[in-house]
């Protein structure tokens, strides 16, 4: 059975959604995952979910609903569970109306590759992104993130979200890859349209996204030229240098898609760790005071709050051959929708689930993912968390979420707010 023959009942019900909305409910009980009510607070939903089981079988949607932390975390490192996408993006609309140049920037990432493409994929990135380019930004993070603190601090009123929390994953991911500074700005409209493609509630314009990838083409050839030319000490001088022991490189289809990815994932996940920290800490004045007084209190509070409200909530996978799964028999080419928001509450997993607690013991929430596809950023996501919350419980210490006016982004994968107003109290 190909992939997509179960996938399209689903993206069919997606872009349906504006005629189906009135019924979509209905038409999907006992779980709509494209509810709007979702964004706002998806704890209760994933409450009741679990009373089903750890994995049942959604007929609606014709995919198998996994809620625990044990059976999502058997399929993310399971080596028949598929992430790969290509017959999707060839046959449905609007994926198969982009250029084929256009759609290989998704079906080439290391996001949706299976091995052994992944593997050499992963090996290569793996060189050249160390632990010691996390380390060697360290610096610029705390700076980049000062400025932007300091100045939202000195208002009254600010959205946190528009201030800082959307532009510095954009500027560290910038100085990063060795962008020049001039150009920044320009990568978070980039991001914005390239996240629509994969995250299913979204529709985009396949017009609007083509011109999105060509201008990203021009500017990734002048940034190429430029490292060629000039090597630094950053990523994508790296990622032109390194090869793998066979002497095969990144090719630049290659190339184009992982900085495609590395700006959109990288961007959209530090975002809603952020933006979900922050409304999270206003229920929580005494976590703020250890944050603000403590450093050593940073890590596992970023960990627990990667837990307690994670900025990945779902993601899927497709079964390459038949597998068993928490004791049910799921057939080759079904498709597995894995609820990381609620396996990361999972009381049989965790202690208090729904408390926020950062002394937790052994917490590792499965929010950046599990297996041979765990993010590659998850360090430096971390470390950008950990210089930027601290920050601001310091320098925003009577500033209050108005949580009224809180906007929460529009999606199926992510979770996280777009609008932040913060006020002085």
């Amino acid at each position: 059975m190909r992939s997509e023959q179960v996938a399209l009942p689903i993206l069919r019900f997606i872009h349906q959604r504006s005629r189906l909305s009135p019924v979509l409910d209905r038409l999907l009980a006992p779980y709509n995952p494209f509810d709007p009510q979702l964004d706002v607070d998806p704890y209760p939903t994933y409450e009741r979910l679990r009373e089903r089981g750890p994995i049942w079988w959604h007929g609606r949607m014709h995919t198998w609903v996994v809620t625990s932390y044990e059976r999502c975390e058997e399929v993310l490192r399971s080596p028949v569970a598929s992430v790969d996408r290509g017959d999707l993006f060839d046959v449905v609309r609007p994926w198969s109306q982009l250029q084929p140049e256009h759609r290989a920037t998704f079906t080439s990432s290391i996001l949706l590759t299976d091995p052994p493409d992944h593997t050499r994929l992963r090996k290569l990135v793996s060189r050249a992104f160390t632990p010691r380019t996390v380390e060697r930004l360290e610096p610029r993070i705390a700076e980049i993130a000062e400025e932007l603190v300091t100045k939202a601090a000195a208002s009254d009123e600010v959205d946190l979200f528009e201030a800082v929390y959307a532009p510095l994953p954009i500027y560290v991911i910038g100085e990063l890859l060795g962008i020049p500074e001039h150009d920044w700005p320009r990568l978070k409209g980039w991001s914005d349209e390239l996240a629509k493609v994969i995250d299913p509630v979204n529709a985009f314009d396949p017009a609007e996204m083509g011109r999105a990838n060509a201008e990203l083409f021009d500017a990734l050839d002048d940034w190429i030229a430029l490292r060629t030319a000039e090597p630094g000490d950053d990523l994508l001088s790296a990622l032109l240098q390194v090869a793998v022991d066979d002497g095969s490189r990144l090719s630049r289809e290659e190339l184009r898609a992982m900085i495609a990815i590395l700006m959109t994932a990288g961007h959209e996940t530090t975002s809603g760790l952020l933006g979900n920290a922050t409304v999270a800490l206003e229920d929580h004045p005494d976590v703020r005071r250890r944050l603000a007084e403590d450093p050593d209190a940073a890590a596992p509070a970023v960990e627990e709050l990667l837990r307690f409200d994670s900025p990945v909530q779902n993601t899927d996978r497709i079964a390459l051959e038949p597998m068993e799964v928490g004791g049910q028999q799921v057939k080759a080419g079904q498709w597995l929708l894995l609820a990381i928001g609620a396996a990361n509450r999972d009381p049989a997993r965790f202690d208090r689930p729904d408390e926020l607690d950062i002394d937790r013991p052994d917490q590792r929430p499965l929010s950046f993912g599990h297996g041979i596809h765990h993010c590659l950023g998850a360090a430096l996501a971390r470390r950008e968390a950990a210089i930027v919350l601290p920050l601001v419980c310091r320098e925003l210490p009577d500033h209050r979420v108005d949580v009224d006016r809180v906007e929460w982004k529009r999606s199926m994968t992510l979770r996280g707010p777009i609008r932040l107003p913060v006020v002085r109290t």
